[in-house]
């Protein structure tokens, strides 16, 4: 009689470590399924946030290019005037270049005669 009680421990010994193995394949295949789920989260959000970033970048650059864009217009439209102010008074424009020129040279000189 002293075997019935081995044997039933035994096989609750061998349930006990089946199930342990079950456990043990169970929260392995739960664990890999939480890693990738989470790899799933974090190639989502890089993606997010890179297309974030891309659109940050082109609306900078658009913003940039506008600014330029003016900066040239508004500089072309300066030289035109002053391209048409010397064309409608050459003398006086030749005169004034002439003092302008004379009185740089002088502050280079800085006094030396």
């Amino acid at each position: 009689m002293a075997q019935a009680p081995q044997k039933d421990n035994n096989a609750e010994l061998e349930a006990v470590k089946a199930d342990l193995a079950q456990l043990r394949g169970d929260v392995g295949d739960l664990l890999k399924a939480f890693k990738e789920q989470n790899e799933a989260r974090v190639r989502d959000r890089a993606g997010q946030a890179r297309d974030e970033v891309k659109a940050a970048f082109d609306e900078g650059m658009e913003t940039l290019n506008r600014g330029y864009q003016q900066a040239r217009q508004h500089g072309e439209k300066r030289v035109e005037e002053a391209e048409q102010l010397v064309g409608n008074h050459p003398l006086t424009s030749v005169v004034a270049a002439f003092g302008v020129g004379f009185v740089i040279a002088k502050l280079l000189d800085g006094g030396r005669r």
